[in-house]
């Protein structure tokens, strides 16, 4: 009794010339690839030094860039935050200014300040 639905053996004597053929042919193929792949695992790659520091460089490079940009704008909030201070400071002295005493003599005239 001939199973086929259990695989071929390879000493099944019932194939024609064809299928021998086609088979040593599968089997050739198959070892031949497995024979690359094993070659290519054993061999050395190129480690790609010089792109991983280009990345590397440019990243920090980016980095740099960006903490730059915060610490200007940061620089830039304080100054504004000084000019608000010292306008602040300017009126608070324009108003604790003492009013002239009532026995002073007043000023037939006043210069404006330039």
């Amino acid at each position: 009794m001939n199973d086929q639905s259990a695989g071929w053996s390879p000493d099944s004597d019932d194939d024609d010339g064809e299928g021998r053929r086609q088979r040593h042919f599968v089997e050739r193929q198959l070892m031949d690839r497995a024979r690359r792949a094993v070659e290519y695992d054993h061999q050395e790659r190129p480690r790609w030094v010089l792109q991983r520091l280009v990345a590397l460089a440019a990243a920090l490079a980016l980095v740099a860039i960006i903490l730059l940009g915060f610490d200007a704008f940061l620089t830039s909030v304080q100054r504004v935050l000084r000019m608000i201070e010292a306008e602040e400071q300017k009126q608070k002295q324009e108003q604790q200014q003492p009013a002239p005493k009532p026995e002073d003599p007043m000023p037939a005239y006043v210069v404006p300040a330039d």
